[in-house]
């Protein structure tokens, strides 16, 4: 009976991890996928260079300060003060973007609120070690994309009704008031290892102490250079997600400009996306623990070269198609590479792995983005095929990712 009273509250922790995922999801596609970009661009007719620029000056903070921070709470051995800080800092900022008139106003509220999400998202994604079993942790990381998939889909149909009678800016106040509910769980539940004796915060923050994290920090940067797997990943998902990355950013104004897809069918074809990123999520977690990580991962950047292949040369009736595609790779694509990086690196280091690899993943969201804005300044006049070349283009950064996939020594992503 004390058994099963134990297997019920570690269930009940890796729910309320997971829920995060679904809460975080309410920001990724309300804000940064679908009606930001579209309130600055249709709204507001800002070109969407503006945007990739915002975006990419508040990612080059984040990939700043997500090592460093990593690496203080390893020492600390804290992950969730930091999490709930920069939660709050993003729900904040997030409702605040409902009140803005301002394009530029509005511009700067995002960065902030975006800086916070995706910085939380460090620590989130470095909790896993407090809820996972070392055998379950892709099936574990698949359930939180499950549920974060979920979140795309409520974000889709609670946010609709809203969009069609008071357009887009008025769906960002609710936005952040649901990612706040849902994340309380996580930031609730579960609980962490007290030790006996508590480094304060504030302390790291001396200059001899701040001098040892970053020494630290540059040891493990050095040793990583070195070590065959740890580099080639990163140069992997580095690339792998400039692609990825311009997708989730832009994929609603391409759907519209390049397949002349309309208001209605973009939601319906973005909830049917997330559908099969349930599934990918899900599917993707339970494979990557029974033939192994690397070649799951390899298997996916595959995907997602098909994917843009489809995107770049099918009709606008194979829209539906697409989307099912998409999203597979895309829930597939996050279970399998934080699965990896907990199955390659110690848990000791696991907060500054995590800051390291957010690092790589925010310069892609950086490069990514300004590539394809700086690209469409020249091909959209060439209208929808424009954008059709400008997708096509984007296989090189997958084929480039693949490369080094398979330069990753073949025991070093296996499941243990």
């Amino acid at each position: 009976m004390k058994h099963s009273g134990e297997d019920k509250k570690n269930i009940s922790v890796i729910l309320s991890w997971a829920l995060y995922d679904l809460a975080n999801q309410f920001f990724a596609l309300n804000v940064v996928s679908l009606y930001f970009v579209r309130w600055i661009t249709i709204e507001k007719n800002c070109p969407e260079i503006f945007y990739s620029l915002t975006f990419g000056l508040s990612m080059f903070f984040v990939a700043l300060l997500a090592p460093i921070l990593g690496t203080i709470s390893d020492r600390r051995k804290r992950y969730k003060p930091f999490l709930i800080y920069f939660t709050v800092l993003a729900v904040i900022f997030t409702m605040l973007l409902g009140v803005s008139q301002n394009v530029f106003l509005g511009l700067f509220l995002f960065a902030i609120a975006n800086f916070g999400c995706q910085t939380a998202i460090v620590f989130y994604n470095s909790l896993i070690i407090q809820v996972s079993p070392k055998n379950k942790i892709g099936m574990v990381s698949g359930l939180g994309r499950m549920f974060g998939y979920t979140g795309a889909i409520l974000a889709l149909y609670l946010a609709k009704p809203i969009i069609l009678e008071k357009g887009y800016q008025a769906v960002f106040l609710p936005t952040g008031i649901l990612f706040l509910i849902f994340s309380l769980p996580c930031m609730i539940f579960i609980k962490e290892k007290s030790l006996k004796e508590k480094t304060p915060l504030i302390s790291f923050f001396k200059k001899k102490v701040l001098l040892g994290v970053f020494k630290k920090l540059r040891a493990t940067i050095t040793t990583g250079y070195r070590a065959k797997s740890l580099f080639n990943f990163l140069i992997a998902i580095f690339f792998g997600l400039c692609a990825v990355n311009v997708m989730i950013l832009f994929m609603s104004v391409y759907a519209g400009r390049a397949f002349g897809v309309t208001e209605s069918q973009i939601i319906n074809l973005i909830a049917f996306s997330a559908i099969f990123a349930i599934m990918g999520s899900i599917i993707s977690g339970f494979i990557s623990d029974y033939i192994g990580y690397r070649r799951s991962l390899i298997g996916i950047f595959f995907l997602w070269g098909i994917t843009l292949l489809a995107g770049g040369i099918l009709p606008p009736a194979f829209y539906l198609v697409i989307g099912a595609l998409g999203g597979v790779s895309l829930g597939s694509i996050w279970v399998v590479s934080r699965a990896l990086v907990v199955n390659l690196f110690p848990k000791e280091q696991i907060g500054e792995i995590f800051g390291l690899v957010n690092l790589v993943s925010y310069l892609s969201a950086i490069i990514g983005p300004l590539y394809w804005g700086l690209i469409l300044l020249y091909l959209s006049k060439f209208g929808q095929w424009g954008y059709r070349l400008a997708c096509l283009s984007l296989i090189l950064f997958v084929a480039t990712g693949i490369f080094f996939l398979l330069r990753i020594p073949k025991e070093a992503g296996n499941s243990q």
